[in-house]
């Protein structure tokens, strides 16, 4: 597959008034150029709030009327009914209007479908079965407004309905008492795309002024900015005004039930931006809608009790740890199904009945990801006859049409370009997999040359900080204002360590001998080092270090036939024997590597592979676990000096390992509830992740701990002993044996290596 780079706009020359609206800056105003902002007074105000004007509550059709039928509900003490969603924009959306209800002193019952009894949106039992609860008033969030035939069942049994919901709305509105909708304002209206939690949140602020406290709707703030992020709604206008507010008060967030769910997230990784919500809050919150329910979640944020919300997000995350192994398992599967016959397919329509329909969707868009193409799930229903689908699709694909043209095999379907749903009787399923694999090579060719869009290119020598802080200070990212991608050629691959799951850990080198740290995930088998490339990528921060290093997260990589220069031209210094104390007084800025329990460590300003930055003088106080490591600290730090110490040393001794390795985990249980990343683990053992697992493996054989890791292996998680001893535990302790063998033998081959071969060896 031939791949090209488009520079988006290239050539283009901005506007003066544009350049001058993003503060005069060139890269700010091209990032707003390039997603279509080329008003000058929009982006002013996407970049200072002070500049926008807020939606205001009278602008939602039909607000009043709600506002007084809900007072009128609160005075004379009825029960009130919220009906919500397993997602996480149903989730805080219910919470968002339960807490405000009962501040105001309402009676309030709560209903979440089940996901796989249930489905998406209102059920007639369950609306039955509210009136018999004593129901009055039923006020929906995040669904309703396609629900006709349940409001018409609500309404016969004396119930009145309120359906706050943001979906698109039908021919024909539900005959509910008040419908709130933002896609009732007019088109292009700022806050016309809010999120189902955003349209509950207005609601509640104006509930909240007829009570005269209307800015207490800033406690929901926390609330509505997971909705946005999670919900992907496009981030302008009102959303992006909203988040901006929104993500500071969810990362201080004050509510139990969110500093119960913070304590359960990796703690080194700082909550800090949207990224944060979509990768680590998010997925937990959904888990437990697509493993078990959505109670648990709203349970959780409702709770005051911390030990209850603790329980709570702990099951929570045991959901979404269970949900990535199945989600794993499905496309280890799905994709053995396309290498073994549908490789060559336009579109890729696979079913296994056994596939959890809670998760389909999720592994739909992995195998989009990675073919380029749309592809559709399938799964059987607990009702044994009935077909699930999800479908997934890439930008030149409209899946919703294509499903909508085949629609004539199907029991229902909804969607739009991106992604859609789908359900079938089984024996419909070889009908429409025909159909819509012969419609799609029909309508569509598959390009043997793939376009990938960048925002400008950048010279690698001018990555600075002061540009990650540009970048960052023009977020959130997200649907319609998506991260910035940028292209580089030329750039020298000076070190590559490869791991397990193929991600691939580099330092780059400019024309100037800039060093930068990169990662590619799941790449190649062949290392990269030693080699020019042209790359595509985007600029973050490195998860695994104490102090945040820039690191480029590569996305597209075309080898070149550029040269590369030396990786290192500075001196190695022989200094084995020499006090460490003695080699800081007479190197005062030298930067320290040390990778070892930090109890035996006589310094505490140490730095081990992950935290490595540029110095003019190296101190290597133990040794580097391997060649891979050693080039990549040198190679990063690029020194004009490399001072060759070896006096603290890891003990690599069966019994010295195991003690170094149950102090640093029990350090992980207490402190950081023992989730740890496998990098960092491997890093203080002064090991490769191979040997961290090995020593988990024994470990967990021998009765000490319980572990699980996630299938990327990026992470672990460490729990109490199990004391159940395998009969395998032999055959660990000697692999393991035999792998500190080896490092021991490479540590000693250090400590003899004569200094002016070290830097014919990093060659």
């Amino acid at each position: 597959m031939q791949i090209k780079i488009n520079i988006k706009n290239d050539g283009i020359k901005l506007p003066k008034a544009i350049v001058d609206a993003a503060g005069g800056d060139e890269l700010i105003a091209r990032i707003f150029y390039n997603r279509g902002y080329k008003q000058p007074e929009v982006i002013r105000q996407m970049l200072d709030e002070t500049q926008y004007t807020p939606t205001s509550i009278d602008e939602f059709p039909d607000m009043d009327i709600a506002v007084e039928r809900i007072a009128r509900a609160l005075a004379d003490k009825e029960q009130i009914a919220v009906y919500g969603d397993y997602d996480v924009d149903g989730v805080t959306s219910t919470v968002t209007l339960i807490e405000c209800l009962r501040m105001l002193g309402g009676n309030v019952i709560y209903h979440v479908p089940d996901r796989f009894s249930e489905g998406y949106g209102m059920n007639e039992e369950v609306v039955r079965s509210l009136k018999n609860k004593g129901t009055t008033l039923i006020i929906t969030c995040d669904c309703g407004v396609s629900n006709h035939n349940e409001i018409i069942t609500a309404k016969s049994l004396g119930m009145d309905v309120i359906v706050t919901d943001h979906h698109n709305i039908p021919d024909q509105l539900p005959p509910a008492d008040v419908v709130l909708n933002p896609k009732l304002l007019a088109e292009g209206h700022r806050a016309r795309n809010i999120s189902g939690c955003g349209m509950a949140y207005f609601l509640c602020k104006a509930l909240l002024k007829r009570y005269h406290c209307e800015d207490k709707a800033n406690r929901f703030l926390d609330l509505l900015a997971l909705s946005l992020v999670a919900d992907v709604v496009s981030l302008n206008g009102e959303n992006r005004y909203l988040l901006r507010k929104a993500m500071q008060e969810l990362f201080n967030s004050k509510r139990t039930g969110m500093k119960a769910l913070f304590s359960v997230i990796e703690k080194n990784v700082k909550m800090e931006n949207e990224e944060d919500i979509a990768f680590q809050i998010a997925p937990r919150i959904n888990a437990a809608g697509r493993m078990d329910s959505a109670r648990l979640p709203v349970d959780m944020f409702l709770s005051s009790h911390l030990q209850e919300a603790v329980k709570l997000a702990e099951r929570i995350d045991a959901l979404n740890k269970e949900r990535k192994k199945v989600q794993q398992e499905i496309i280890d599967q799905a994709f053995q199904m396309v290498e073994n016959g549908k490789k060559s397919k336009t579109i890729l329509v696979l079913y296994n009945k056994f596939w959890h329909h809670g998760i389909i969707g999720i592994a739909a868009g992995k195998l989009c990801e990675t073919y380029r193409k749309p592809v559709i799930l399938l799964s059987m229903k607990e009702d044994g006859h009935t077909i699930v689908g999800s479908a997934r699709s890439t930008e030149e694909i409209n899946i919703y049409e294509l499903i909508k043209e085949s629609g004539s095999s199907l029991l229902k379907f909804g969607g739009h370009s991106a992604a859609a749903g789908l359900s079938l009787e089984e024996g419909r399923l070889e009908t429409f997999t025909r159909e819509i694999e012969s419609l799609a090579e029909r309508k569509y060719f598959i390009k043997d040359i793939v376009q990938v869009n960048v925002d400008m290119a950048l010279d690698i020598d001018n990555i600075q900080e002061e540009i990650y802080d540009k970048l960052r200070s023009i977020g959130p990212y997200g649907e319609g204002f998506e991260q910035p991608v940028f292209f580089s050629s030329n750039v020298c691959i000076v070190s590559d360590r490869k791991t397990d799951k193929n991600h691939h850990i580099m330092v780059l080198s400019g024309n100037k001998d800039t060093r930068l740290q990169a990662v590619k995930w799941f790449g190649e088998d062949a290392l990269f080092e030693g080699k020019s490339f042209d790359i595509v990528y985007s600029i973050g921060k490195n998860n695994y270090s104490g102090n945040g290093q820039l690191q480029l997260t590569i996305d597209t990589m075309l080898e070149n036939a550029g040269g590369l220069k030396k990786a290192y031209e500075g001196e190695f210094i022989d200094a084995r024997g020499t006090g460490i104390e003695e080699l800081l007084e007479r190197y005062e800025k030298a930067m320290v590597f040390y990778e070892g329990l930090g109890s035996a460590c006589p310094i505490k300003q140490v730095c081990n592979r992950n935290e490595i930055r540029r110095a003019e003088t190296l101190i290597l106080l133990s040794t580097p676990v391997n060649t891979s490591i050693l080039k990549e600290i040198v190679y990063l730090a690029n020194p004009e000096r490399v001072v060759l110490n070896f006096s603290v040393l890891p003990d690599y001794t069966f019994k010295g390992f195991l003690f170094s390795t149950m102090s640093i985990l029990k350090f992980i249980i207490v402190n950081r509830r023992g989730r740890v990343y496998l990098e960092d683990l491997a890093a203080r053992l002064c090991v490769e992740t191979g040997i961290v697992k090995s020593v988990l493996k024994y470990l967990k054989a021998a009765g000490k701990i319980e572990y699980f890791m996630e299938l990327d292996e990026r992470q672990v998680y460490i729990e109490a002993e199990n004391r159940t001893v395998s009969p395998d535990i032999s055959l660990m302790e000697r692999n393991l044996k035999n792998a500190l063998d080896e490092k021991n033998a490479y540590q000693q081959f250090l400590l003899k290596l004569e200094t002016r071969k070290f830097k014919e060896y990093l060659k």
